[in-house]
């Protein structure tokens, strides 16, 4: 991926963890979509910062709330989407909890 792909990855995915971070704290903080949306943007944040997941165990997830691991594996799907594609999106549309 060139640099300017990258570029522009990085403020796509930067949106997405400052629009997951703005629906969260509207949210209750025992809400379950709160969960949901927390997981989103440490998805959208992982790509920024892969370093600060290479020193969790390999079973952090399994450790995480159901609500969490659906938006951190869903947004992370989106992001290999994106990944194994040649067009990076302006955008990307905030995922909605089941």
């Amino acid at each position: 991926m060139a640099s300017a792909e990258r570029a522009m990855l990085a403020k796509v995915l930067g949106d997405l963890a400052v629009e997951a971070r703005s629906h969260r704290a509207k949210l209750p903080f025992d809400s379950r979509d709160r969960q949901f949306y927390l997981g989103v943007e440490a998805a959208a944040e992982a790509v920024h910062h892969p370093q600060t997941y290479d020193t969790r165990p390999a079973d952090w997830l399994d450790q995480e709330s159901h609500a969490f691991r659906n938006g951190f594996l869903t947004t992370s799907a989106q992001v290999a989407g994106i990944l194994s594609d040649t067009h990076i999106p302006l955008r990307l549309a905030l995922p909605t909890p089941d």
